[in-house]
């Protein structure tokens, strides 16, 4: 072999490995990039998901409040104090189904009587209640033939929020909904009127 085939051969050897160096930088500054940008992303689709679910159960008290008018008499919102689950239920049997042993008139009162929610899995909210609870909660056992009562035991160690066919509430209250025991957004309703607002917190780092 001639030295200027030997400098040719030597010299596409370099550049291969330039090249390589190259894609190896390159893949070392990707990997740098993802490992800054994905906890932003991941914060950012929490974020998103505490905002759809927040407004789900805003939806859930104005639909409280609108069914309590509109069937005449007082519906009830249970939230599951240290869980994700809440629930929208009327204190009237017969708008549960009960009595009607057929199963498809139990389910079907069920989705237009009862209202099932629940927060994502990272939230949940407070164990601590702001309010002083007058209202007694309804028997269990209105609920027991429904198809997903299992799921509802919860409600047993809830309080209930009362709304009345005159469109106000019950109660005042503020109660707070946490991420890793921290407070992230709340659920404001105010009494008199029925009304329920949400707010956010700025989510701190640890």
């Amino acid at each position: 072999m001639t030295d200027r085939q030997n400098k040719n051969s030597n010299s596409q050897q370099h550049r291969a490995a330039f090249t390589l160096l190259e894609m190896l930088l390159v893949l070392s500054l990707l990997l740098v990039l993802v490992s800054v940008v994905w906890p932003a992303v991941l914060r950012i689709s929490s974020s998103n998901r505490l905002r759809q679910s927040m407004q789900d159960l805003h939806s859930a008290f104005s639909a409280a409040r609108i069914r309590a008018i509109e069937h005449g008499v007082n519906y009830q919102v249970y939230l599951e104090l240290g869980g994700q689950h809440y629930l929208v239920v009327p204190v009237d049997q017969s708008l549960l189904g009960l009595g009607t042993e057929a199963s498809g008139s139990s389910q079907a009162s069920n989705g237009q009587a009862v209202i099932d929610g629940k927060l994502p899995d990272e939230f949940e909210f407070s164990k601590t209640v702001s309010t002083t609870v007058s209202q007694p909660a309804i028997p269990f056992e209105w609920l027991a033939k429904l198809p997903n009562a299992k799921d509802w035991k919860w409600m047993e160690a809830s309080f209930p929020i009362t709304f009345y066919p005159d469109g106000s509430a019950a109660i005042d209250l503020q109660h707070e909904v946490l991420k890793i025991d921290q407070q992230v957004a709340r659920i404001q309703l105010r009494g008199l009127t029925g009304n329920t607002t949400i707010s956010y917190d700025q989510e701190k780092s640890k």
